[in-house]
């Protein structure tokens, strides 16, 4: 929850006024959830001493889109709403498995059989044409991620 949902009207309507006059105009009417609009935000919440996390900024962007006429209208403060957020990962992951299968053959010799089916194929050594028995995960990296879907809550 954020610090200046507490705050009175009066200095809400200061800090909105100094976002209107020092930021807004840098960001030519759109909104503020840009990454200079934070920075202007930042900076001048710096000058007036205060600090503000993620939360107190969601307030304040929030707080300055619902109130486009604060000078001439009471104050609505943002609501805290809920949401559900599903993310999409896109990933590639390194992994050993170990497959089972069985071969029929009329070779006596273990190597016989291995060196048969590399060299000619088939012969039932396709890993795919038995049981995995064993997986091991051992290494991935992030290739991309993206917001799939978000659902209000509450």
């Amino acid at each position: 929850m954020s610090k200046f949902k507490n705050y009175s009207e009066k200095n809400l309507k200061f800090l909105l006024r100094r976002i209107r006059q020092d930021v807004d105009p840098y960001e030519n009417g759109n909104d503020l959830i840009t990454y200079n609009g934070k920075k202007g935000v930042m900076s001048i919440l710096e000058d007036i001493g205060l600090s503000a996390d993620d939360d107190d900024l969601s307030f304040i962007f929030a707080l300055y889109k619902i109130n486009p006429n604060f000078e001439t209208e009471r104050i609505r403060i943002p609501k805290l709403h809920t949401y559900e957020v599903i993310t999409k990962r896109h990933a590639t992951i390194s992994v050993v498995e170990l497959w089972k299968s069985e071969v029929e053959s009329y070779f006596d010799d273990e190597n016989d059989v291995q060196q048969f089916g590399e060299w000619f194929g088939g012969s039932g050594l396709d890993w795919w044409d038995g049981e995995m028995i064993d997986r091991d995960e051992y290494d991935e990296e992030t290739t991309e991620t993206e917001v799939d879907e978000i659902n209000k809550i509450s």
